[in-house]
């Protein structure tokens, strides 16, 4: 018995004694060999670091006028790696937040990637679930409640495609290498218009903070902080009180062309949409631009709802979010005429007093492809030609043109690039269209597996002289074309803001715009074309039943109509001049989609804008 009891002790002796030497081998390496890592480790857990959000920089008009805002707004930000893991804290949040726990269980896991610290789950949250947030933050590992900053609209839709709007930043833009510093999730970008052109500029720069935590992650001591620095603030060159007339008479004058006929038919015209620019010739700022259809930025503050995204994203809604003024390019019709008018006289295939004859048909393609006018005018000098629109005066001078140099230096074309047509006007918005002005390369490399359709003829020319055919234009290159011959060859870069300025009104000077360039015009040509644009508005011009009441003998207006034809829709309408004559200030061209004629329908929409302008009523 007593031998027993000798061995158990003995046993157990040994376990201990064993015990004992691991332990101590255990500490040896925790502390010697593994002192420094563990050390390093330590300090790591202790602190913690958070951005906190900058405020945009505010939108001014050219009178101070405040446009666009940043307004605070509470908001519940979560890890979703940490989230994730709980399920007990997703219940909570959605009985908190009055969201179901599989919307945030679904919004986690799209965000849950190594570069999402933080994902914003609910905005402008109630006072009510702040409080239990805070009260309750030990119950709530990996949630925060932060301030985020939204867009406010003082004008609701005014100019909402020049403005654009901001959208929390998603997964593939934080992937890419234009939001790679500087953002994280949660952020608000500029998706469209000055928000996005004007991003670097308007986002700010975010606070930071580095606080102490205890073994539980609660904040204990804050050891950093830097407060954010608001964006700049961005003034414009758009008088807000112009844009509203302007917005309500392209809307009130689409609806009522929307109730004319066509002629001979029962068929009313669709006018799905149209534009509006409004420039100033003496320096390119750009006073008004509207476009219809249009939206309302506030949808999309805080998340635009899945119904509004599909309506705005609805072909038959005619897409609302594209600005025709700059996004989309149209066929100009006889608004063009200036151009071919003044590459006629530059290369002596008229001259100001030499006349050509419009009989109603041309038949100098030959016989087989006859082209007609819209009337038979007779003779007709330059000025004649551009009062009354005529088609055939105008065929001819292409076809001269084409067959100067048997179109080996494509003279049409050279005068369409040199008024700025099928390149970028460059002006501080994104995704500008540069339109088309078609040539033989062009043709060749389109039309390259037709091999029948692939030579430039005389009529595609001859058809590109009266705007027709392969050209396309935006209603902001045909404002800066009329521009630069109100200016007599001066060609400005047409911008939308005209000042950036920080939150203690310092100035930046913006030194990447170039002021002007002269494209050494004949000043005298440009005078005989004046000439004409000044007669459209005349007595027998095409917008003289327009003009007729207007007080053109104290501000003479220089003015061209179009009506340009487009298979298988109805004609689009053009109208685009400036006044006053002699002094150019105000360049207007409006742009009608199936509207029919120029003359008859979107002409009364720059004689009102004009009316407002120089303020006749």
């Amino acid at each position: 018995m007593g031998s027993n009891i000798k061995i158990r002790f003995k046993i157990i002796l040994y376990l201990l004694v064993m015990i004992l030497i691991v332990i101590i081998l255990r500490l040896y390496f925790l502390q010697i060999m593994s002192g420094e890592l563990y050390a390093e480790l330590a300090s790591k857990s202790i602190t913690r670091e958070k951005t906190v959000a900058a405020p945009r920089g505010n939108i001014y008009d050219q009178n101070g006028k405040l446009i666009v805002k940043s307004v605070p707004v509470t908001a519940v930000a979560v890890e979703p790696r940490i989230v994730l893991k709980n399920e007990d804290v997703m219940e909570a949040l959605s009985d908190c937040l009055n969201m179901s726990y599989q919307d945030i269980k679904e919004k986690l896991e799209k965000s849950d990637v190594s570069y999402i610290d933080r994902v914003i789950l609910k905005q402008d949250i109630d006072t009510a679930a702040i409080i239990y947030l805070k009260e309750n933050s030990s119950k709530f590992p990996g949630v925060e409640v932060i301030d985020v900053y939204l867009r406010e609209y003082n004008f609701d839709s005014l100019a909402s495609h020049l403005l654009g709007y901001t959208v929390e930043i998603d997964e593939d833009r934080l992937k890419s290498k234009k939001y790679e510093k500087g953002y994280e999730g949660g952020d608000q970008i500029g998706l469209t218009g000055l928000e996005e052109a004007y991003e670097s500029i308007l986002k700010g720069k975010k606070g930071r903070i580095v606080y102490e935590v205890d073994p539980l992650g609660r904040p204990v001591n804050v050891l950093e902080e830097t407060d954010p620095i608001s964006g700049n603030d961005l003034y414009l060159t758009i008088d807000i009180d112009l844009q509203r007339v302007v917005e309500k008479i392209l809307y009130e004058s689409i609806l009522e062309v929307r109730q004319k006929k066509i002629k001979n038919t029962d068929e009313y015209y669709k006018v799905p949409g149209g534009a509006v620019v409004v420039l100033s010739p003496k320096n390119g700022q750009i006073l008004a631009m509207a476009s219809y259809p249009t939206f309302n930025p506030e949808l999309f503050v805080g998340g635009i709802s899945q119904d509004n995204w599909e309506y705005l994203d609805n072909p038959e809604n005619y897409y609302p979010q594209i600005n025709r003024a700059v996004m989309s390019s149209f066929p100009p019709g006889s608004a063009i005429k200036i151009v071919p008018a003044y590459a006629g006289l530059a290369e002596d295939i008229i001259s100001e007093r030499s006349r050509l004859n419009c009989a109603g048909v041309w038949l100098g393609l030959g016989k087989d492809f006859p082209k007609s006018c819209w009337s038979s005018h007779g003779s007709l000098d330059i000025r004649g030609a551009i009062k009354n629109s005529c088609d055939i005066y105008f065929y001819q001078v292409g076809y001269g043109l084409f067959t100067k140099y048997n179109n080996m230096e494509e003279l049409l074309q050279k005068y369409l690039r040199i008024f700025g047509f099928g390149s970028l006007t460059g002006i501080d918005l994104p995704h500008e269209d540069e339109g088309l002005v078609a040539g033989k390369e062009w043709k060749k490399d389109y039309f390259k597996d037709q091999a029948g359709y692939s030579v430039w003829f005389p009529g595609d020319t001859v058809n590109m002289a009266i705007g027709q055919g392969d050209l396309l234009v935006t209603p902001l290159q045909m404002a800066q074309a009329f521009s630069i011959l109100a200016n007599r060859g001066i060609q400005y870069t047409p911008y939308i803001v005209k000042e950036i300025r920080d939150t203690e009104g310092n100035l930046f000077p913006d030194n990447s715009r170039e002021e002007y360039k002269d494209l050494k015009l004949n000043e005298y040509f440009i005078e005989i074309i004046e000439d004409g644009l000044v007669q459209v508005v005349g007595p027998g011009g095409t917008a003289a039943s327009v003009f007729r009441d207007f007080p053109l003998d104290r501000i003479p207006v220089a003015g061209k109509t179009g009506t340009a034809e487009f298979y298988g829709r109805q004609d689009y309408a053009w109208f685009a001049g400036y006044a006053p004559v002699g002094n150019p200030e105000y360049v207007v061209v409006v742009m009608l989609e199936e509207a029919g004629s120029g003359g008859s329908n979107v002409a009364p929409i720059v004689e009102k804008i004009y009316r407002y302008i120089f303020n006749i009523d």
